[in-house]
């Protein structure tokens, strides 16, 4: 648990650092590093994506999720719940905060580190990916907020809750987690991932967040194969 809360504490204090830095960097110069940054998303994104073994999955996966993720208005109640922060926040003038705290949350929460490692601190005692994820998180979250501004504070909660979920139903989760899970998982999170870098390059508007319900679909397909 208390890997959990570092993690959730990396990313506030990361975005909280990249705000008061801010001011220290040009415009011009963050614009050029938020570009680069949206570059290696999108490789990591096709590196994650290329290690499937079963593509009709993969396909499936993303189509279903989409479907689903679309018929629940998932992004749209993260929307609301970002309109709902900044108001909180005293921040309504501020149009990228909505923006920044659906893109980075996203960014965080999808994936297998964000299932495997508290899983693997509730039933191994194992915090190392945990702590690993927290240096990741830190960097991305120090960048969004000095591009982003007071929109990424409240990332870091979202990251905690997401995990604590996921820590608490580990013995729920855990048997179903083997290799081939881990590996499909990844990859369909990864799809998720290069939209978010297209999005980043202004290439399109996708909306990232009806796609989560895809990450579920490998736990079932294996799951079912027994």
């Amino acid at each position: 648990m208390i890997a959990i809360l570092i993690n959730g504490l990396a990313t506030t204090l990361g975005a909280l650092l990249g705000m008061l830095l801010k001011k220290g960097v040009p415009e011009k110069l963050t614009n050029a590093l938020f570009s680069g940054i949206a570059l290696c998303v999108a490789i990591m994104a096709v590196q994650g994506a290329v290690k499937t073994e079963n593509l009709l999955l993969l396909l499936l996966s993303t189509g279903i999720g989409v479907v689903i993720g679309t018929a629940l208005g998932i992004e749209d109640h993260m929307h609301h719940l970002g309109d709902w922060l900044r108001q909180k926040m005293r921040s309504d003038k501020d149009d990228k905060f909505v923006s920044a705290f659906v893109t980075l949350s996203i960014m965080q929460v999808i994936g297998a580190m964000s299932i495997l490692g508290p899983v693997q601190a509730a039933l191994l005692g194992d915090t190392s990916l945990l702590y690993f994820k927290s240096v990741l998180d830190g960097t991305s979250a120090f960048i969004f907020g000095a591009i982003y501004g007071i929109g990424t504070l409240p990332v870091g909660i979202v990251v905690f809750v997401y995990e604590m979920a996921f820590f608490l139903l580990a013995s729920l989760v855990a048997p179903l987690m083997t290799a081939d899970v881990i590996r499909e998982l990844n990859a369909v999170g990864s799809i998720m991932i290069l939209a978010i870098a297209l999005n980043m390059l202004g290439l399109t508007k996708l909306k990232v967040a009806d796609y989560l319900p895809g990450l579920f679909i490998p736990i079932i397909y294996y799951a079912m194969l027994g």
